[in-house]
């Protein structure tokens, strides 16, 4: 009788254990152009997946200690491609636009400090490669980015240092303050 309690509560532990190893959604992103993401749980790992129709692409994976924060949530949804945004906690604020056909990443930054929603526009700092030490303002209508050279003259390192004063077809003007602490307005031509 020992032995059959013995089995019977090792069976029970078991399936409490598989039960928690199982699958689980915590999120599901509905987008345009009948795609899908989905924040879930696939055993030890949370991942990111973007659906359409029968097809599913993984774009990310993170083990599940370090939480599902790590893999983002969706902060836009366009036509042809959506932000993946991540922010853990006081690290500055990273993103991704990701192509939903390609299910590829299309360009990623940091610290976004201009958007403007009629025009489809994002401004945001750059990150590594190409984009390092630039400001990019992304056109998602056409999907094409332009690049800044970010001042130097500057105490500002990250996050919160830019901020946009106007923006027209030949011209974009930030503001930020300067090694004296002054505000500085800058105007760079736009080649579009």
């Amino acid at each position: 009788m020992k032995y059959i309690s013995s089995c019977l509560l090792l069976l029970i532990s078991f399936s409490s254990f598989a039960k928690s190893n199982k699958d689980t959604i915590y999120k599901t992103y509905n987008l345009k152009g009948d795609y899908k993401v989905v924040v879930h749980r696939n055993g030890d790992t949370n991942e990111v997946v973007l659906i359409h129709g029968d097809t599913r692409n993984v774009l990310n994976q993170a083990d599940i200690g370090l939480g599902v924060e790590a893999l983002g949530y969706v902060s836009a949804d366009y036509k042809d491609v959506y932000i993946m945004t991540t922010h853990i906690d006081a690290q500055p604020v990273t993103f991704e636009v990701i192509d939903k056909a390609g299910a590829s990443t299309v360009i990623y930054g940091k610290s976004p400090f201009y958007k403007d929603s009629i025009k489809n526009l994002l401004m945001f700092e750059g990150m590594y490669g190409k984009g390092r030490g630039k400001l990019i303002l992304y056109n998602f209508n056409d999907g094409k980015p332009e690049y800044f050279t970010a001042p130097l003259d500057t105490p500002c390192f990250c996050c919160s240092c830019w901020k946009v004063v106007s923006l027209t077809d030949t011209e974009l003007k930030i503001e930020y303050e300067n090694l004296e602490h002054k505000k500085v307005v800058r105007t760079y031509p736009r080649t579009k």
